[in-house]
């Protein structure tokens, strides 16, 4: 799905596109994506897990672009690309297509100015336009910040999955999952 493009100011008076990414922008969400990786270890991935082609990201955007019920929001700072989030819809079975998933990472030095918070509002702005009922997330137990916009932006704790990711060093984190009713 295509998201309408604008100019937005953060906090702290920087200035950033926020639009749809688009497949030329391909190597600049692959870098975004191994760089937010590497800078914290609250994504799914390591960056080395990261092993998209050029053309595999193109073909991922495609996708999206093309989606009715799921949408990246991706802002750049000039040509690179510096936060995502996105909402995609849980399941198309009926029982389940009134909810939609919501993920966010920004890298760090775009975090603390307002950035997460104006990516969520937008998120849930078009998740409630599209119909869903329900946004629903899972944040590592131990990511303070995500966890306090999260509840910032009316998420609430629905659960936790002990242990859920292990990391490299052999240290277990409990995923908290959170709902936001729309």
């Amino acid at each position: 799905m295509r998201i309408p493009e604008e100019m937005i100011t953060l906090r702290d008076g920087r200035s950033l596109q926020l639009r749809s990414a688009e497949e030329k922008d391909a190597k600049a969400m692959l870098d975004y994506i191994r760089q937010t990786a590497e800078e914290t270890h609250y994504l799914i991935r390591y960056p080395e897990e990261i092993a998209y082609t050029l053309e595999q990201e193109r073909e991922l955007i495609r996708n999206i672009l093309a989606s009715d019920s799921t949408a990246w929001f991706t802002v750049f700072d000039g040509d690179r690309a510096v936060g995502n989030c996105s909402i995609s819809r849980n399941g198309d079975r009926i029982k389940v297509r009134h909810r939609c998933d919501f993920a966010i990472a920004l890298e760090q030095a775009y975090c603390g100015c307002g950035l997460g918070t104006l990516l969520t509002e937008r998120a849930i702005a078009k998740a409630k336009e599209l119909g869903f009922e329900q946004m629903e997330l899972g944040v590592y137990a131990d990511n303070e910040r995500g966890i306090a916009l999260y509840q910032k932006m009316g998420f609430t704790e629905c659960g936790r999955i002990p242990r859920a990711f292990r990391l490299k060093d052999g240290t277990f984190i409990d995923e908290i999952n959170m709902v936001r009713f729309l």
